[in-house]
């Protein structure tokens, strides 16, 4: 089984959809792209000649690889293995239902879904089809991640105090401007559920907790769109630690910051990347633990791992092949995936009803409930 090649299709020809193909197309990765669906023909010339696959003329690969305009038809002529979906968020819920029909694993960028119940519709029906779904929840597969994750559930660093997160991911008015459902609340979503939804499953994840209360404030302060571009909330989670996220696209666009911060009884660490460097300082006991971690990180995965962060699409899909030929759970799996949905949907929730918010929340909620949120009020 381990050499075997899976068939992978893909839906959407958007930016991301280069770091999937660059990583379907890799070297060795046991993976075929036998596929590509876009609404607009144009976007695949577009996509193959920014990724020149293998040193391939587009003719070339236009032999090899199979385009439609047409999804559904897609995935009933190639059965693929696995669809990857990199098309528009609020589209998500769709095609990733249709995917799982067809008997097909997914790749899922985030977010899951735009919906709660349609995140747990996606949810419970990969655990009913015994489908897996790998969610492009990055951070979890940056080098020392997993480690860290590990040591903090087995106890090293103690009783949680607390977490935080910063996403600081500026993007000028072009940017939302590029296309139309971009920034708007049906399809999109503001910094909470573009930029910041994988940073939210990270913290959760490392903390050891899930989240059980949001309580949020948006704002609109620099860009014309329907939802925020700034936000500040805090989580609590069901072990009790408290998590702060703060989340913005008012920054500077070349000064791109993801940071993360957690306190225990027995250590901290600060990580995280900016301006594509990573860095990271990890405490225990008062003693600094880096060496540690980078030998352990190179023991357990290679030292190719320490080089992931130039794509870490490459090692979501080397997870996921993993988990379909040997029937287990993608790092980053469906689970991940709705509970993220969650929390920024009840985050959202809490700015617009301006109260504390109890996750799971009582009834069904979307973030196109937003439409009528009022900034400044």
């Amino acid at each position: 089984m381990a050499g075997k090649m899976l068939r992978v299709a893909l839906i959407g020809c958007g930016r991301i959809a280069v770091k999937h193909i660059m990583a379907i197309t890799k070297k060795n990765s046991g993976l075929l792209l036998c596929a590509v669906a876009d609404r607009t023909s144009g976007a695949f010339d577009r996509l193959f000649d920014f990724c020149k696959l293998s040193g391939k003329t587009k003719d070339q690969i236009r032999n090899t690889v199979n385009t439609y305009t047409d999804y559904q038809q897609m995935l009933q002529n190639e059965k693929p293995d696995i669809t990857s979906i990199t098309a528009p968020s609020g589209l998500h819920y769709s095609m990733a239902k249709a995917a799982m029909l067809s008997g097909s694993h997914i790749l899922l960028e985030k977010p899951m879904s735009m919906k709660t119940s349609q995140a747990k519709e996606l949810f419970d029906l990969s655990e009913q089809k015994n489908r897996r779904i790998a969610m492009g929840h990055i951070f979890r597969y940056f080098p020392v991640v997993r480690n860290l994750q590990k040591d903090v559930a087995a106890g090293r660093f103690g009783k949680i105090s607390h977490g935080s997160v910063i996403v600081r991911w500026g993007h000028d008015q072009a940017y939302y401007d590029q296309t139309a459902w971009r920034g708007t609340w049906k399809n999109d979503g503001g910094v909470l559920m573009n930029q910041c939804i994988h940073a939210i499953d990270l913290i959760c994840w490392l903390m050891n907790g899930q989240a059980t209360a949001a309580n949020a404030m948006l704002g609109k302060r620099f860009h014309d769109m329907e939802a925020e571009d700034i936000a500040l909330g805090i989580l609590k989670l069901d072990n009790g630690a408290l998590c702060q996220i703060e989340g913005t696209t008012n920054s500077p666009s070349r000064d791109h910051e993801a940071s993360f911060y957690l306190l225990g009884e027995k250590g901290a660490f600060r990580m995280g990347i900016r301006r594509g460097k990573p860095y990271f300082d990890i405490r225990i006991n008062g003693k600094k633990k880096n060496f540690e971690y980078v030998i352990k990180e190179i023991r357990s995965r290679g030292v190719s791992a320490l080089r992931s962060l130039t794509n870490p699409h490459v090692a979501i899909y080397a997870d996921l092949r993993d988990a379909v030929l040997n029937q287990k759970s993608p790092i980053a799996d469906a689970r991940s995936g709705m509970t993220s949905v969650e929390s920024v949907l009840a985050l959202y929730l809490s700015a617009k009803e301006k109260r504390q918010i109890e996750i799971p929340l009582a009834t069904d909620f979307s973030s196109q409930e937003m439409s009528e949120y009022i900034f400044g009020e």
